[in-house]
């Protein structure tokens, strides 16, 4: 079953450009760390990369790259394409000539659960794309996939519309309906680390300060004469 769907609820502008300035760690924090943060595996194409947008989702069948040309045609300015290549890292699915159409039409970012290929040529245009991997096959054009359906992407379920937040450590992912409420909490947890990293500065243990050391005392900690012979 093929589906497209052009319609796409996409949060407020205006939120999804806060998370250009959050970094994936807090907002992986924030959203609890597991389940919405993808797996290491997929990882960005350069050093020094951001990207904050929002998600067009792809079902592509593994080694073919028809669907995402169409999916191309249907993104707007400010979207992530977010495509499930099932994980195939034997076809390069994506290269530099799409990509260069991708930012030539103003999109955020691409990430793919699959390979993609021209790596050097992406990383010097700076054009945001994360993958599974790279390799230098071209993909097949026969398989017509789904567009803006439900997909799994670095072990995340993404929907369209949601925010797709990206740097050097990886993706976190923000469902659409509680986009504003995370980014208010990615924020706050902002603003407390800063407080935080000037009583560090000042000499104080993360240990001491966090509790840690109440949770230690709590641990039944063994020495090695206490080991099994």
């Amino acid at each position: 079953m093929h589906t497209i769907e052009h319609d796409v609820e996409r949060p407020d502008r205006d939120v999804v450009s806060g998370f250009e300035e959050i970094p994936s760690t807090i907002v992986s924090d924030v959203t609890g760390n597991i389940g919405l943060t993808m797996d290491s595996g997929i990882r960005p194409a350069y050093s020094g990369i951001e990207m904050a947008g929002t998600a067009i989702t792809v079902n592509a069948a593994p080694g073919d790259n028809l669907i995402i040309h169409k999916a191309i045609t249907m993104a707007e300015p400010g979207d992530v394409l977010v495509i499930d290549a099932e994980g195939f890292t034997e076809t390069g699915h994506v290269g530099e000539l799409m990509c260069t159409s991708c930012q030539a039409n103003d999109l955020a970012g691409l990430v793919i659960d699959g390979s993609y290929r021209d790596s050097r040529e992406i990383g010097e245009m700076e054009f945001p794309v994360y993958g599974r991997g790279t390799h230098p096959r071209g993909p097949l054009k026969q398989d017509p996939g789904s567009i803006n359906v439900t997909v799994s992407c670095g072990g995340v379920t993404v929907e369209p519309g949601d925010v797709v937040v990206g740097d050097d450590d990886g993706l976190a992912v923000v469902p659409n309906e509680s986009a504003e409420d995370v980014l208010e909490r990615s924020y706050e947890k902002l603003e407390s680390e800063d407080d935080v990293r000037e009583d560090v500065v000042a000499g104080e243990y993360l240990f001491e300060r966090n509790g840690y050391d109440k949770l230690f005392e709590d641990m039944e900690v063994v020495g090695p004469e206490d080991s099994i012979q």
